[in-house]
C-alpha cells in the first residue's frame, strides 16, 4: 500500500494492486483512529508504505507478507517495534498475536471472504480491522435484506461484528489499475455477540444452509436440519413462504436458538 519506488515486477497472481501515493495510506491510518498502545497487524506489507507511516505514528508493527522479493528491502522496517513474517497469512499460527490487537490490509480482491473470516474467525479478538476492499464486496456486507447483494457474508459477518465504510478510493490511485473501486471499511467485534464464541462455527453452518439454495423457500431449506420446518418457523413467528435472504440477523438467530437451545 503507497509503496515507494521499487525494482520489482508487481504479481498479478498474487493480487497485487499498490497505491500511487502515500497519502491515501496516511489517510487509512487516521481514519482507523487507534490507541497508539496497539499493536497493528497488516496484513500484505509489500514494500513497506503502510509500515512506515505505522511506525512512524508509534504503534507496534506485526505484518505478513507473502512475496519474499520484498525482504531486502524491507529491513530497514524490521526492529524492536517492528516484526515482519514472509508468509501466506491464511495458513499462519495466529497464537502468538497479541490480544487484542488491530488489523490494517488492503486485501487482495480473490481471497477477500478467506481474509475476513480468518480475522474473524481463527484469530485471536481485536479491537478493530481496517480494510481496503473491492467496492462491491464492502456493499455485500452492510447489504440489507430483499436486496441482492445480501447473503450468508453479511449475516455471519454482522452477527459478531458491526461493519462501517470510511471512504472510497478510486480505481485511478492504484498501479496496476484494477478494473474496480475500492472501499475503506471498519469491523468492530460486538461486545457481546447474540451466539456464544464457542458455537459460532455451528451458527456459520446454520446460516449457509439456510441460503443454500436461494431461490427456495427457507421451509424447503431447512428440512435437513429439523423434521418439521413449519413447526419451527411458527415457533420462530416466521412465515412458511418467506426465502433466508429476507430475514435479518434477529430472525436468524432466534430460529438458531429454537434449533439448537
Amino acid at each position: 500500500m503507497g509503496e515507494r519506488s521499487i525494482n520489482i515486477r508487481l504479481n498479478r497472481a498474487l493480487g497485487q494492486n499498490f497505491l500511487k501515493s502515500a497519502k491515501i495510506s496516511r489517510r487509512i491510518v487516521e481514519s482507523a483512529s487507534l490507541d497508539p498502545s496497539l499493536t497493528i497487524v497488516e496484513i500484505g506489507v509489500g514494500s513497506g508504505s503502510l509500515t512506515s507511516i505505522l511506525l512512524e505514528l508509534g504503534y507496534s508493527v506485526i505484518g505478513f507478507e507473502i512475496d519474499t522479493r520484498f525482504v531486502e528491502g524491507n529491513k530497514r522496517l524490521e526492529g524492536e517495534k517492528c516484526t515482519l513474517r514472509y508468509e501466506d497469512f491464511l495458513k499462519a499460527d495466529l497464537s502468538s498475536l497479541p490480544e487484542p490487537a488491530a488489523y490494517i490490509a488492503n486485501i487482495p480482491y480473490y481471497i477477500t471472504s478467506p481474509i475476513i473470516e480468518r480475522i474473524m474467525f481463527e484469530g485471536p479478538d481485536f479491537v478493530k480491522a481496517v480494510l481496503m476492499v473491492q467496492k462491491e464486496y464492502a456493499d455485500r456486507l452492510i447489504a440489507t435484506p430483499r436486496t441482492k447483494e445480501y447473503g450468508i457474508l453479511t449475516v455471519n459477518v454482522n452477527t459478531f461484528a458491526s461493519v462501517s465504510e470510511l471512504f472510497q478510493v478510486s480505481r485511478k490511485e492504484f498501479i496496476p489499475q484494477p478494473e474496480v473501486d475500492s472501499m475503506v471499511i471498519e469491523l468492530s467485534l460486538l461486545d457481546e455477540p447474540p451466539i456464544e464464541r464457542e458455537r459460532r462455527d455451528a451458527y456459520r453452518g446454520f446460516v449457509r444452509q439456510c441460503f443454500s439454495q436461494r431461490r427456495k423457500k427457507l421451509n424447503n431449506n431447512l428440512k435437513g436440519l429439523v423434521d418439521s420446518p413449519e413447526s419451527l418457523l411458527k415457533a420462530s413467528k416466521i412465515g412458511l413462504d418467506v426465502r433466508a435472504e429476507e430475514l435479518d440477523v434477529e430472525d436468524f438467530v432466534r430460529l438458531f436458538r429454537n434449533i439448537y437451545p
